[in-house]
C-alpha cells in the first residue's frame, strides 16, 4: 500500500496568487487572516494557506506574530507595476 495513496498534490495556481494579492489590496483593513482571505475568495483554507506562502517565498506579502497577512511595500511596487512587471488591477475586478 501506497503511503501517499490519497495525497492530492498542491499545485501553484498564478491566478490564485493574484486573487489574493488583489484581496489583500482592495480590503478595508491592512490586514487578514487566512479565514478572511478564504471567504472573501470562496476558496479552500489549505489552498489559501500554500499560495499565502508562496506569495512569502516572493516577498509580498508577509505574515504577523498573531497570523494576519498585509502586503508589503514590494508587493505594492509588483501590483502597481507595468503590465510586463505585475498583473493589472483591472483583472482584479
Amino acid at each position: 500500500m501506497a503511503l501517499f495513496a490519497n495525497f492530492t498534490a498542491m499545485k501553484r495556481d498564478q491566478m490564485l496568487m493574484e486573487a489574493i494579492l488583489g484581496k489583500l489590496l482592495e480590503a478595508p483593513e491592512p490586514e487578514l487572516n487566512v479565514i478572511g482571505v478564504a471567504q472573501r475568495l470562496n476558496a479552500e483554507q489549505a489552498a489559501i494557506r500554500h499560495h499565502l506562502h508562496l506569495l512569502q517565498d516572493k516577498g509580498w506579502v508577509t505574515v504577523s506574530e498573531s497570523g494576519f497577512w498585509r502586503l508589503t511595500n514590494t508587493g505594492h511596487d509588483y501590483l502597481e507595476g507595468t503590465p510586463e512587471q505585475g498583473i493589472s488591477l483591472k483583472s482584479l475586478g
